[in-house]
């Protein structure tokens, strides 16, 4: 029983930055299987399911996935979830009968986006507490 590992606890900064890992994770997620579809889409009947937007919103998620991977960016996060949240409303709009089927999979990005959210905010907060702790002259 001396043996056993004795978890050690997690740091605030680890935390926020495991919420961030949650949201990029989830948007390279997203921007992958939206492009494996797109590219499928290429060589099957799917053109009607996939146009060129699908390309744009690759892109468009990458693009917020890598901001959040290298400067942790909050603007990104918040992109993010309102993107998604809007691209779900305007499918279900047009496409009413989706319905609850995508329920499981909106619950998950928006967690994992709400929690990039999180991570931005307290990452920002405590590099700013710790920049304030190092400066003399404050």
């Amino acid at each position: 029983m001396a043996d056993k590992k004795v978890k050690s606890e997690k740091t605030p900064m680890k935390k926020a930055e495991d919420k961030i890992k949650t949201a990029y994770g989830a948007a390279f997620f997203s921007a992958v299987i939206t492009f494996a579809l797109a590219v499928a889409s290429l060589f099957t009947d799917l053109e009607d399911f996939i146009n060129i937007f699908s390309i744009v919103d690759v892109i468009f998620v990458f693009i917020l996935a890598v901001l959040l991977v290298t400067i942790k960016s909050r603007i990104a996060a918040v992109i993010l979830l309102v993107y998604y949240l809007f691209g779900q409303i305007s499918m279900l709009i047009n496409n009413p009968q989706v319905g609850g089927a995508n329920t499981p999979m909106l619950i998950f990005f928006t967690y994992a986006y709400y929690q990039g959210i999180v991570g931005t905010f307290a990452y920002h907060k405590l590099r700013k507490e710790e920049k304030n702790k190092d400066d003399p002259y404050n």
